[in-house]
């Protein structure tokens, strides 16, 4: 039987052992709180609550002693044993007597199941005040670090036992008659819960069947569902089959009469390369007669073309030195232009060009003579016109003035 939280609950999440562990110390909170102030029994100044503490310290220190006393009895053995702990730990005399104390202990096994039987205290003469000094010689904290981890299990299970009843005597003992009445309270609050909370279990678990059924026939109906959809794929498997075994069998004949033409077309274009290698031996033949001719006349045109070149650098030697006379001929010819010009031809050429100036100087000299008579004569006729017309308007407002000068003296 599991004797802590952790496990109670070994196998479930640490989630659940913490919400676990805070709704008992909510609970434990709730229990102890219950007549603290006002509804408590015991006034913390009055001489009932010193009494009370004093008895419940007196049980915890009595309970104590009966647990370090079977600690000591229980390691006796295994210190005595162990000549190394008893020579670190104990003087001589201790040892005399704790050998002499463990020879009156006996056991038929030295394992986990190891249980120490006492003699007849009657037949061993050993004073109870030795006793006492020999549970305080042994009861030191440091040895026991050493020999608790070697403790056969049976003992620690025991000792383990003893300090929890002296935890829920201790706890018991604190616990009021009010907070006793409110534990129960609570308790039976968390029972009627629990009992609501088994109902409530009790109808989902309903609910939870028959949607349990409800989901069970669906997947019944998926199930024939997906046994039509497999026989459809089983039939649609072998339909596709078939159409393969089919397509490969037609491949097959199709691939046989391509092979078959293949043969004919080979045996066809073996035919025309045997006949375009005749005609290309044929033109070969002849490509190789007309070269040679070709040969023979490029050698005769260039023996000729040799005897041009010849003849034309033997003509070309004669004609550079005719060029060369000429040339000199010509610059000659070019000095005697150039003094020619500029003796002879450039002052004629200036004499001619300031007789050309002074004949249109004259021509312009004329031109303009016959310009300023044109507007002179032009002038005068404008002016003769303007003075007749100005007469002619002084005559003819004369003429008004004396008919109007003879109408007013009639």
């Amino acid at each position: 039987m599991a004797d802590t939280v952790e496990e109670i609950f070994a196998n479930d999440s640490p989630e659940d052992i913490e919400t676990v562990k805070n709704m008992i110390d909510k609970i434990r909170l709730e229990i102890m709180s219950h007549g603290e102030e006002e509804h408590d029994s015991y006034d913390p100044e009055s001489l009932q609550k010193v009494e009370f503490n004093i008895q419940i310290n007196r049980v915890t220190l009595i309970l104590q002693e009966m647990s370090d006393t079977l600690e000591v009895l229980f390691s006796l053995p295994m210190i005595c044993r162990n000549e190394e702990l008893m020579a670190k730990h104990f003087n001589g005399e201790e040892q005399d007597v704790l050998r002499l104390l463990c020879k009156y202990m006996r056991s038929s096994d030295d394992g986990e199941a190891f249980v120490p039987e006492i003699v007849n205290m009657a037949d061993f003469q050993f004073p109870s005040t030795k006793f006492i000094e020999l549970v305080e010689m042994v009861s030191n904290k440091d040895l026991h670090k050493e020999i608790s981890s070697h403790l056969p299990k049976v003992y620690k299970k025991f000792l383990s036992n003893i300090r929890e009843f002296r935890k829920f005597n201790i706890t018991k003992m604190k616990m009021t008659a009010q907070k006793d009445l409110a534990k129960e309270k609570i308790l039976h609050r968390m029972w009627q819960s629990n009992e609501r909370n088994i109902k409530e279990i009790a109808k989902i678990e309903r609910i939870l069947e028959d949607k349990r059924a409800s989901f069970q026939v669906e997947i019944e109906e998926k199930t024939a569902i997906i046994e039509k959809y497999r026989a459809d794929i089983e039939r649609l498997e072998e339909q596709s089959k078939r159409q393969i075994d089919e397509f490969i069998q037609e491949s097959d004949r199709s691939m046989f009469h391509y092979f078959e033409r293949s043969d004919q077309r080979y045996e066809e274009l073996q035919e025309e390369v045997n006949r375009r290698t005749k005609e290309y031996k044929n033109t070969l033949e002849a490509d190789l007669l007309s070269e040679k001719a070709n040969r023979t006349k490029k050698a005769k045109l260039t023996q000729q073309l040799q005897l041009w070149l010849n003849k034309y650098d033997k003509d070309a030697g004669e004609r550079t030195k005719e060029l060369n006379a000429l040339g000199d001929t010509l610059q000659e010819r070019q000095e005697e232009f150039d003094e020619w010009k500029r003796t002879v031809f450039d002052p004629q050429e200036k004499k001619y060009f300031d007789a050309i100036e002074e004949r249109r100087l004259d021509e312009l000299r004329a031109q303009e003579e016959v310009i300023h008579q044109f507007m002179m004569k032009r002038a005068a006729i404008v002016l003769q016109r303007a003075w007749r017309s100005v007469a002619e308007r002084k005559r003819k407002m004369r003429g008004r003035r004396g008919g109007r000068r003879a109408k007013g003296k009639k």
